[in-house]
């Protein structure tokens, strides 16, 4: 009887601690911000257990120390570092560069995570296409998949990111071992509880951690996915003529036959976008002088008569 108060007074005392812990963890957690996985709850229980008092109390703590979330990861351990490049282009034959970017993607055994074509864009009464791509690429062939994307198009910009997500990564592996460690003592003390009210609090304990534990697992999924594979967003946009691309090493005799080649374009296009419009609006033009004609025809006419009427 003493020995099944003893284990009852023990499994209260443990249940209360472990709840402040997490109390405590919840806070800590909002401060340091963890990356998660859509749909959870950022609440992590506390990494220690130094409140506790007796055997099971004491191991606990020596646990944490085991396991210190701000100890410093080994140097041998890889960085966790997300790329993210943005590259835009510039085509005249839209559909054999989309072509061309699908074989590459191939090539590289990357995918497309989405995509998004329009047809409604206008210039110069003409309908052009445009094209925004996020494609995933495993992160050691990012850069060679970067350097052929130059033969796909006339590339206008790019930019490229890097977020170090190490400090976050290992954090949430330290806590996920802490959980691990919860678990197991609860399950030793399922084994010894014999008293039903004991048994529902160390099972209500238990589905809290096992959900906490199963929240870390997605975060570190995710954070693997990312850094695994980098991220390459693409835009496409077709055009009629591709600009003109000069630097302070281009010659003086290549800039003047730039500036003469966008000149007769400009002039053509003008040209073209003139008669265009006038075709447009020769319905309105012939109304126009209709109505021109029949006004000067009736004033004439009035003032014949009024010139009449006065000899």
């Amino acid at each position: 009887m003493k020995k099944s108060i003893k284990l009852s007074i023990l499994i209260l005392s443990l249940i209360l601690v472990l709840s402040l812990m997490a109390a405590c963890s919840s806070s800590k957690s909002n401060d340091e911000g963890v990356a998660e996985a859509p749909g959870y709850n950022t609440a992590y229980p506390d990494e220690g257990y130094g409140g506790g008092k007796g055997m099971d109390g004491g191991d606990m703590a020596r646990d944490e120390a085991e396991i210190d979330p701000a100890s410093p990861p080994s140097s041998l351990e890889p960085e966790k570092v997300i790329t993210t490049y943005e590259l835009d282009f510039e085509t005249t034959e839209f559909d054999k560069t989309i072509n061309n970017l699908t074989k590459l993607i191939e090539k590289y055994k990357g995918y497309i995570e989405n995509s998004d074509i329009s047809y409604n864009q206008y210039y110069n009464n003409k309908s052009y296409r445009r094209g925004s791509f996020a494609i995933r690429i495993p992160k050691n062939d990012a850069l060679s998949f970067k350097t052929e994307l130059n033969g796909i198009g006339n590339m206008i910009s790019e930019s490229t990111r890097k977020e170090d997500v190490t400090k976050q990564y290992r954090d949430t592996e330290s806590r996920l071992k802490v959980l691990t460690t919860q678990e197991e003592r609860i399950l030793a003390l399922l084994e010894e509880a014999d008293n039903i009210q004991d048994i529902i609090a160390l099972e209500e304990r238990l589905s809290y951690i096992i959900y906490e534990k199963e929240h870390l697992q997605a975060s570190l999924m995710n954070l693997d996915d990312k850094v695994e594979f980098s991220t390459i967003y693409i835009d496409i946009q077709e055009v009629e003529r591709l600009r003109s691309t000069e630097d302070i090493d281009t010659s003086f005799g290549t800039k003047i036959k730039n500036a003469i080649e966008n000149s007769i374009y400009g002039f053509v296009t003008g040209l073209e976008n003139m008669v265009i419009w006038m075709i447009l609006a020769a319905p309105f033009l012939i109304l126009l002088a209709l109505i021109l004609f029949l006004a000067y025809r009736i004033i004439k006419r009035k003032r014949i008569k009024r010139d009449i009427e006065e000899k």
